[in-house]
């Protein structure tokens, strides 16, 4: 017993560590935002929104990028998911295998064939360059795969004796038990489109004006650059705030 208890201190110490360690810049920066020129006040917001007001049109080109990318990939993937872990066809095991290689490949390995199909597809330049490849992410489909897996098919047979249709079963049956899942994905989907910066930079190299915060976040003004950085971790944070019990139960429920 005091062993486990030595342990169980010693890995909260360690944890405790950490998370201050990630606390500190962001606390830092929060607090430096409403500093400006040696006096308190909201001068760097001011600054941000007024003076220099084309802060807000990069600010909104990332909040309509990540919810676009989110929507679709959660209304992609989930059909997806659902035919991979619960529908018998020839050949399944195969695909999905190809899917798994697919999304080990890293994104400096897809470069190239996206660029030539948004290329073909004229495209480049354009908010879609930024968003459309985004949206069919094989990671999505294999966590919910992974998810639905869970499901009883008992579940899915009772439904199935209610309804002949595949989507009321898939309405009534699969996704009231994978609410949680669902959500944590499209928080870390959000996050990975709001943080998005080499595809910004490839696909719309020409047009600055689509670029997300993300890309435009190091050429604001020094003098307002934490009020910047504070403004562009505020969506993330109140993302995690808002539905963290719903992350929490995700994770105890999937044991993540």
């Amino acid at each position: 017993m005091k062993k486990k208890s030595v342990f169980a201190v010693l890995r909260l110490t360690v944890l405790a560590a950490l998370a201050v360690l990630f606390v500190i810049p962001v606390i830092s920066t929060a607090l430096k935002s409403f500093s400006f020129e040696g006096k308190i006040g909201l001068v760097q917001y001011w600054e941000l929104f007024v003076t220099n007001f084309t802060y807000l049109d990069f600010f909104w080109n990332s909040v309509i990028y990540a919810a676009v990318i989110t929507a679709v990939s959660i209304a992609v993937s989930l059909p997806l998911g659902f035919l991979f872990a619960k529908v018998n066809f020839k050949g399944r095991h195969a695909l999905f295998f190809v899917f798994i290689l697919v999304m080990l490949l890293p994104f400096q390995a897809t470069l190239l064939p996206n660029y030539i199909q948004l290329r073909d597809f004229n495209m480049l330049n354009t908010p879609l360059a930024l968003t459309v490849p985004m949206m069919f992410s094989p990671f999505a489909v294999f966590l919910l795969r992974q998810f639905m897996k869970t499901i009883p098919n008992d579940l899915i047979d009772y439904t199935l004796l209610e309804t002949s249709s595949v989507i009321r079963t898939f309405r009534y049956a699969i996704l009231p038990q994978i609410k949680p899942a669902v959500v944590s994905l499209a928080i870390l989907i959000f996050c990975e489109s709001w943080n998005m910066v080499d595809q910004a930079l490839i696909f719309s190299m020409e047009n600055t004006g689509i670029y997300p915060l993300s890309v435009v976040l190091g050429d604001i003004p020094e003098n307002v650059r934490y009020a910047g950085g504070t403004v562009y971790m505020f969506p993330i944070i109140m993302l995690f705030v808002m539905f963290r019990e719903t992350l929490e139960e995700s994770m105890e429920a999937y044991k993540l």
